[in-house]
């Protein structure tokens, strides 16, 4: 599927909303904000490779342009041995896949699965929806929120949390 398709089937039919904005442009800004992360904080503590790999195929495949191992080693910045494994727990999770280059059978492409393009897309959605969410709410993210009162929890009021389990 070309790109301007895949950007057009990511955006709601009226055009309103975070799908208003391309969801390649979403990753991008999720990739900025990784790159800004490490600027602030050790990156051995602010460090997922398996997020920054799905967010670099994501991008890449939205812009239909192939990636390879050797390239996927440098955005993750794990060692090979590292980027190895955590392609095959990728692959393993049925979120991409590797396979030779057609064009040069020395180099190996990663791809994202369907299963793994939904989940991005589904996951930018999210990101972004819930900053709205939260900015419209006046309310802080859960995860940076000041400490609650004694006696209460995350719960709704109805013994319900507010976020599925990990």
């Amino acid at each position: 599927m070309a790109s301007h398709d895949r950007n057009f089937l990511n955006r709601p039919p009226d055009g309103s909303g975070v799908g208003a904005v391309p969801l390649v442009e979403l990753a991008r800004k999720a990739q900025q904000a990784r790159i800004n992360c490490s600027q602030h904080f050790p990156k051995s503590v602010f460090r997922d490779s398996a997020w920054d790999i799905m967010l670099e195929l994501f991008i890449r495949e939205e812009m239909d342009r192939d990636i390879c191992v050797k390239e996927v080693m440098t955005i993750s910045g794990d060692s090979a041995t590292g980027t190895i494994r955590r392609l095959e727990r990728l692959e393993e999770a049925g979120l991409t896949r590797r396979s030779y280059d057609p064009a040069d059978h020395r180099r190996m492409l990663v791809k994202l699965e369907e299963r793994g393009r939904i989940a991005m897309m589904s996951f930018l959605r999210h990101l972004f929806d819930m900053g709205e969410a939260v900015a419209q709410a006046q309310m802080a993210p859960l995860s940076f929120a000041p400490s609650r009162p004694a006696g209460r929890d995350n719960r709704d009021g109805q013994g319900n949390h507010p976020l599925p389990p990990a």
